[in-house]
């Protein structure tokens, strides 16, 4: 846990780990004027989790920024500890592979969904329907784009959030800031075995320069799932080519639409994305944004919020590495996006 703004709002991290790779999964936790705690994204139920929580206040608001599995699939663990919490949702939610009620997702029905009183996704004027925090909170729900899911099309919202006291901006995938320091929580062992040249190679010994080496590697694969400069020589036997550093610093320690969401979502309807980037610049004055992954807080400004977003009015401006998003996103961007009705 992280003390953003002392006696106002914290942060805390878990990894989020598929097999030796890991990335940090972030919560937000805000004190409402009234004391209690508003929780955005809650993560795994672990008792450091709840008690770190519980040791800052009352939890009376508990958020589901999303669709996605990891910003969700915890929130009912949270309701079961903090039953007399409200429960605020994004449009959208939906189950795969089987579709199941909201009560057996979250254990009851929301309280509400989020976006829902203005066409635009706006909540900034509190009325019956919205939450008792949007004084002190503003929401804006952008509509991102479409899957096909069993044959359903699935429309995929994110609702952000301006802590306006504060001046924070909480997003959960719509921008990011990959480091090129290592995260606190990476686990060394991960990081050496990533770091290898090949995986014929023994582990190599535990310094700095290794630690660092596999967490770029870590970076890139996590981000292009099949990153340019690893290459699969024959069936178990991967190795890295020159150029995978170039590459990473192409990424790193700046803030940037991540290469999956705009490949797959933000550029099925540029027009629309950009309409909600600019209420967010117009609107919302902040100077740090906190994203749900990677790094966080970021300092940051409007207008390099809206910077990260200069690839609607062109794709050509801001490209990531053409190898890179080849291997990877390309193929499925192409799938998701081409022949799409919005």
């Amino acid at each position: 846990m992280t003390t953003v703004v002392p006696d106002t709002l914290w942060t805390l991290e878990q990894n989020l780990a598929l097999g030796p790779l890991e990335t940090p999964l972030r919560c937000v936790v805000i004190k409402l004027e009234d004391g209690s705690l508003w929780v955005h994204a809650p993560l795994a139920p672990t008792e450091e989790f709840f008690s770190m929580i519980e040791s800052l206040g009352e939890v009376k608001h508990l958020i589901v920024p999303t669709y996605a599995l990891e910003h969700k699939i915890f929130a009912k663990d949270a309701l079961a500890r903090w039953p007399e919490s409200k429960l605020w949702v994004a449009p959208g939610q939906f189950s795969f592979p089987f579709e199941v009620s909201n009560t057996k997702v979250f254990g009851r029905e929301p309280d509400g969904v989020l976006g829902v009183n203005g066409g635009d996704g706006r909540m900034e004027i509190e009325n019956e329907n919205s939450p008792s925090w949007v004084n002190e909170i503003g929401c804006d729900v952008l509509r991102a784009g479409k899957f096909d899911v069993l044959n359903k099309k699935i429309t995929l919202y994110e609702a952000t959030f301006l802590h306006k006291q504060s001046k924070t901006l909480i997003v959960t995938d719509a921008v990011a800031y990959i480091p090129s320091e290592i995260p606190a929580l990476q686990t060394p062992e991960k990081l050496l075995l990533v770091g290898k040249f090949s995986t014929d190679d023994p582990q190599p010994p535990d310094m700095f320069e290794n630690r660092l080496r596999g967490w770029k590697k870590m970076a890139l694969l996590v981000t292009y799932f099949f990153p340019e400069h690893e290459e699969l020589v024959n069936p178990g036997l991967v190795e890295w080519s020159e150029g995978w550093e170039d590459n990473f610093e192409a990424l790193a320690d700046r803030l940037l639409v991540p290469p999956v969401v705009r490949a797959t979502l933000y550029n099925q309807d540029p027009a629309r994305v950009q309409t909600w980037v600019d209420r967010v610049y117009e609107s919302w004055d902040f100077d740090k944004v906190i994203p749900a992954h990677w790094a966080g807080p970021v300092d940051t400004t409007p207008e390099m919020f809206r910077n990260a977003f200069r690839f609607l009015e062109d794709n050509n401006l801001d490209p990531f590495p053409q190898g890179d998003m080849a291997r990877g996103l390309k193929p499925i961007a192409d799938g998701v996006v081409k022949g799409r009705s919005l």
